[in-house]
């Protein structure tokens, strides 16, 4: 029971906040990848002038979420 109370008394705010921060970031991670397979499927049915332009910033984005997801969680 006393240990009970010592790890109440002793919680670690910082750890639970960050494992919602990551939790966020890698929905965030899914979404991004969600993003390139849909401009993956529109540029196979529809093309245009910014076809290119579009498939490079979708995985510009995915590469983005990648890196800040590995960052948070070695430096956060």
């Amino acid at each position: 029971m006393e240990e009970f109370i010592h790890q109440l008394l002793h919680f670690n705010f910082w750890s639970f906040g960050k494992f919602f921060i990551l939790v966020g970031l890698g929905v965030y991670l899914v979404f991004s990848f969600v993003v390139v397979r849909q401009v993956k499927l529109m540029t196979q049915v529809v093309s245009g002038i910014l076809t290119n332009s579009l498939r490079v910033v979708a995985w510009l984005l995915f590469l983005f979420s990648i890196i800040v997801f590995i960052f948070t969680l070695l430096f956060f």
